[in-house]
């Protein structure tokens, strides 16, 4: 605070200083801190809102999830890569984590928390992802082939997850 006594002038110093056009900001001395000159409307309105952790981390799982389904739609539709191997599983990953990169960017979630959501999402489809088939066979013969959903309909059953080789019944 100042302890001098202020007149007319040092007022009219202060209002030019709050007008300038190149400020963003001014100090204010009687606050002791650089007040913002203008807010955001969005700023304003989002201000109390903010995502809880548990909402953020299960979209960021679905997001991981639609990632590796387009990953492997890409590589049954057009690459023909229907027989399970190491390959296939690799190149299934590789394009499933570009499409997840690709997909993170355009809905902002690009945060080491979103991350992990998004592998772990990923993680949780790989070993469910038959139980879609099995639900839904018509419709995912659309976006994946006819051909693989009857495979994946004659190895493997419904209400199962498979880790590693081994099934465990839900």
């Amino acid at each position: 605070m100042r302890s001098g006594k202020q007149d007319i002038n040092d007022f009219n110093a202060r209002v030019k200083r709050i007008k300038n056009p190149r400020n963003t900001s001014y100090y204010d001395p009687d606050l002791g801190m650089h007040v913002p000159k203008r807010v955001a409307r969005d700023k304003i309105k989002n201000a109390g809102k903010e995502d809880s952790f548990l909402a953020a981390f299960l979209v960021s799982m679905i997001l991981g999830a639609v990632g590796l389904m387009c990953g492997e739609a890409i590589l049954i539709r057009y690459f023909a890569l229907t027989e399970p191997g190491k390959v296939a599983l690799f190149l299934q990953l590789f394009v499933a984590f570009w499409a997840i990169l690709f997909l993170s960017a355009l809905l902002g979630r690009r945060r080491i928390s979103a991350r992990i959501a998004q592998i772990a999402g990923v993680i949780v489809m790989m070993m469910a992802e038959h139980n879609l088939i099995w639900r839904w066979p018509d419709q995912l013969a659309f976006i994946y082939t006819a051909e693989h959903v009857a495979r994946v309909m004659e190895t493997t059953t419904p209400y199962t997850i498979v880790l590693g080789g081994a099934v465990f019944g839900l």
